[in-house]
């Protein structure tokens, strides 16, 4: 039970550390442009450094929080922080979601939750099979870089979407090395953790803190959100049962509802992004602090043009 609680107040302060980002981001001076360049100019500012501070509450939980449980627990659980991200992009964007939004993340969290209970997920070593666990993460940084190429490539509509899969898969690979680091310190002392799972935490943690940020800067949350959130815990959770020995339930009728739950989510992550898919990331409160509005167009945006104040839906007004 501790570590669900955990993983619970862990999405909680991720959700905050969310919002508060993608606001500062949105709203970063011009020719920010993303990527560590855009992380650089971020780190000035007040308020994206509050966002850093709830992220670092966050990533201390969900440390404790795997040290105690299975990745295949606790990192699913921290989907339900894009239920708690939503009403709080509304106090601090100024952006109320249209219910088609909510509806498909609420779906998303249901998904989650069948297959959380038709998985039960089982625990499984403290440390992984390093083979394996260098595989995985191989593995998961191959794709986040794929991703990130991929964004640049296509850019316009779907590179928010991109850049939050990558993001999300970094952050992934970062959860099952926490655990390994942690996993290490408790069976080997501080020796043991200061090994090459802790650096590489380090620079895959770093990695998936660019991306998202770049992906907040370049598209509404929840355009890069919902990648973020299930690219992460399927990332973990896989790296959980490649290399840590942690198992799902085996039963026909177990593994059709995780099936089932896996189909949801991913279904309401794409029905998301093509709702919010080229909507600029100022339109709910530029750098003017204007009501400028959430375009759609699939080229680049201005937050400054004034022909971006007109054209949203009722459902998409400001609040």
């Amino acid at each position: 039970m501790l570590p669900v609680v955990l993983a619970v107040c862990a999405a909680a302060f991720f959700a905050a550390s969310t919002v508060v980002q993608h606001r500062s981001a949105a709203t970063a001076p011009a020719g920010s442009a993303t990527g560590v360049r855009l992380v650089l100019v971020l780190l000035r500012q007040p308020l994206w450094l509050a966002g850093l501070a709830f992220g670092l509450v966050g990533g201390a939980l969900q440390a404790v929080a795997v040290s105690q449980g299975a990745l295949l627990v606790v990192q699913p659980l921290l989907v339900t922080g894009l239920l708690m991200a939503l009403p709080l992009s509304v106090l601090l964007e100024h952006r109320r979601p249209a219910r088609a939004e909510w509806g498909w993340a609420v779906a998303v969290v249901a998904g989650l939750a069948l297959f959380l209970t038709a998985a039960r997920p089982g625990s499984g070593e403290d440390t992984a099979v390093e083979g394996a666990l260098k595989t995985g993460v191989l593995v998961a940084v191959g794709t986040s870089a794929l991703a990130a190429g991929l964004s640049t490539a296509r850019g316009g509509r779907y590179r928010a979407l991109l850049l939050g899969l990558g993001g999300g898969c970094a952050l992934g690979a970062a959860g099952g090395l926490l655990k390994e680091v942690t996993g290490r310190l408790d069976g080997g002392g501080l020796a043991s953790a200061l090994s090459w799972p802790l650096l590489a935490l380090a620079l895959v943690g770093a990695t998936g803190v660019v991306l998202n940020q770049s992906s907040y800067r370049v598209g509404v949350l929840t355009a890069s959100q919902p990648a973020i959130t299930i690219a992460e815990p399927v990332t973990a959770a896989s790296l959980g049962a490649w290399a840590f020995g942690e198992r799902l339930s085996d039963h026909p009728l177990a593994v059709a509802l995780q099936v089932v739950g896996l189909a949801l989510m991913v279904t309401a992550v794409i029905q998301l992004s093509r709702l919010t898919a080229g909507q600029d990331p100022a339109a709910a409160g530029g750098p003017t602090g204007g009501p400028t509005a959430g375009a759609t167009a699939a080229g680049p945006h201005d937050p400054t043009d004034p022909r971006r104040a007109v054209g949203r839906p009722p459902e998409e007004e400001l609040c």
